[in-house]
């Protein structure tokens, strides 16, 4: 339920890369066009530190141009693998990228702005711990760690360990690149071995509000072994109200499954950030009725109002359970990328 502010990804750019708009991918790919509204909004605040290795490369992609209701067309870009890739600049008319230096493996990261195949085996420099004062995202039975026990692209993947009893929480938080904007789509590989009869926190996003100090955030959760979108105010001081949404969409068990999510905190000429959406392996989550919760109301009241955005500025990743969590619980995470328009699955 409640969520914080991030800490910084130390960013490695090579190369002259004007602006972080274009993609990138292991494969060079032709463009790719995706439709649809979305999501609520999400924010992560600075921070410094980081550790293990990994090595960052700029590539230069093709040009985004909006297109239709809530759709976003992205043109070939270059591709890298290895650590963490950063889209580069885009080129008019949707030029192919360049070929950064970097090996392959992992999926496609076309179309992402950020790119993480974990592929340096070791914590993705400028990922942090949160220091949040009640020690949210880390506490509790477990640990967070990239190693080789399984992996959906390469050798290495970021391991939720030995997760269990209650409350176990542990998260790393990254910056997003400057002006990221105000949609922000995002794609990841995921492994559960089991899942959560009560509310957890997988991946969280933040994003700021303009004229305000407020940094508010999106949610992709599970609950009752489905998916959950959650918009979250602030955290601190509470994160709350949250708006909740629940799906009958299972989470997958035993098998990778590719989850994708788009939070709109723009959401076009609306007065409010738009709720979030959720897919797994093409699937999208259909909410069902929605509920607001502030510790007292036993999610019953209206929609609170969700402030629009000015751009996502930090990540959240990691398991956070809000209570106990079933049995021991090991969750891997793959090819995690963050992007302006819809990044997708395939290679």
């Amino acid at each position: 339920m409640n969520q914080r502010d991030f800490r910084g990804a130390h960013l490695l750019i090579l190369a002259a890369v004007p602006a972080f708009a274009g993609a990138c991918s292991n494969s060079p790919h032709s463009s790719q066009t995706t439709g649809g509204a979305a999501g609520q909004v999400d924010t992560a605040l600075g921070g410094a530190g980081s550790d293990g290795g990994a090595g960052v490369t700029a590539g230069a992609g093709g040009s985004a141009t909006a297109g239709g209701t809530g759709g976003m067309s992205a043109g070939q870009a270059g591709d890298g693998a290895g650590g963490l890739t950063i889209g580069g600049a885009s080129g008019a008319g949707g030029a192919g990228g360049a070929e950064p230096a970097g090996g392959a493996g992992g999926t496609s990261c076309k179309g992402a702005t950020v790119c993480y195949d974990f592929e340096e085996c070791a914590t993705p420099a400028g990922w942090t711990v949160p220091k949040f004062p009640d020690g949210e995202g880390n506490i509790g039975a477990g640990t967070l760690l990239v190693d080789k026990e399984k992996a959906h692209g390469g050798m290495c993947a970021l391991h939720m360990k030995d997760y269990s009893g209650n409350q176990p929480q542990h998260a790393l938080l990254a910056d997003l690149p400057p002006n990221f904007g105000p949609i922000l789509w995002g794609r990841a590989w995921v492994f559960n071995t089991a899942t959560p009869t009560s509310h957890g926190a997988l991946i969280k996003t933040r994003y700021t509000v303009p004229n305000s100090t407020n940094v508010d955030w999106y949610e992709v959760g599970y609950e009752s072994h489905n998916y959950k979108g959650i918009w979250h105010n602030p955290l601190p001081p509470s994160g709350l109200p949250e708006w909740e949404l629940p799906s009958p969409l299972k989470v997958v068990v035993g098998a990778w499954t590719c989850v994708e999510w788009l939070f709109d905190s723009q959401n076009g000429t609306q007065p409010q950030a738009a709720d979030p959406r959720i897919w797994q392996d093409g699937v999208e989550a259909i909410w069902g009725k929605g509920d607001q919760y502030d510790l007292t109301n036993g999610k019953t009241s209206p929609r609170p109002t969700t402030p629009k955005g000015s751009n996502f500025v930090g990540i959240e990743v990691g398991l956070t359970m809000y209570h106990q969590i079933d049995q021991v619980t090991n969750i891997y995470v793959d090819d995690l990328a963050f992007g302006k328009q819809r990044i997708g699955c395939n290679p």
